[in-house]
């Protein structure tokens, strides 16, 4: 299990609690509004903030980066697609504060994300990142993810199509898992 890593003398990464919700649904409403890092176009509310931690149990972890009671950036693993043959791929979320980008606190929070995705032996992690948003290529990258495909205009945001890079990081090389058919 992943214990609290200090980062600096201010910041560690842990798991996100609820006391961190508020704090959590205000870096997403952001990306929301402004950015197409997310291709939802409506708010978080409380209750649904609540609902979205309360899916990131044991199995699908959030993290979040703090100094002090301040959430900087938060990331989690998120079940890749419903059906039970997908059930050991994951994808990652990663989201920084404005104003704490350029920190390596993205870098951090995918290597810890990368662990605790390895401790609970799932075979790969996906990320699945706007067209145009070469930071978090590159960041991906770093760790190790390879591009895979590009899903051509899927999203409309802001009046434009908005292309997702399909990003992919096998974690190992184990033999499947026995099949349930």
């Amino acid at each position: 299990m992943m214990q609290n890593i200090p980062l600096s003398t201010e910041a560690m990464v842990r798991l996100a609690t609820a006391a961190d919700n508020e704090q959590i649904a205000a870096i997403w409403n952001y990306e929301v509004q402004w950015t197409t890092a997310t291709f939802d176009t409506e708010l978080r509310t409380p209750e649904q903030q609540e609902a979205w931690l309360a899916a990131h149990s044991d199995a699908y972890p959030a993290l979040v980066i703090v100094a002090g009671r301040k959430v900087l950036a938060y990331g989690a693993l998120s079940p890749y697609r419903a059906k039970p043959a997908y059930s050991t791929t994951v994808e990652d979320a990663v989201y920084v504060k404005v104003g704490h980008r350029g920190k390596r606190l993205g870098h951090v929070l995918v290597g810890s994300l990368l662990e605790l995705a390895r401790e609970r032996a799932y075979h790969t992690i996906m990320a699945r990142i706007t067209g145009g948003n070469v930071a978090s290529m590159r960041l991906h990258e770093r760790h190790g993810f390879h591009l895979v495909g590009v899903e051509r205009e899927v999203g409309c945001k802001f009046a434009r199509w908005q292309d997702v890079v399909l990003m992919q990081c096998m974690l190992n090389t184990a033999e499947p898992p026995a099949s349930n058919t």
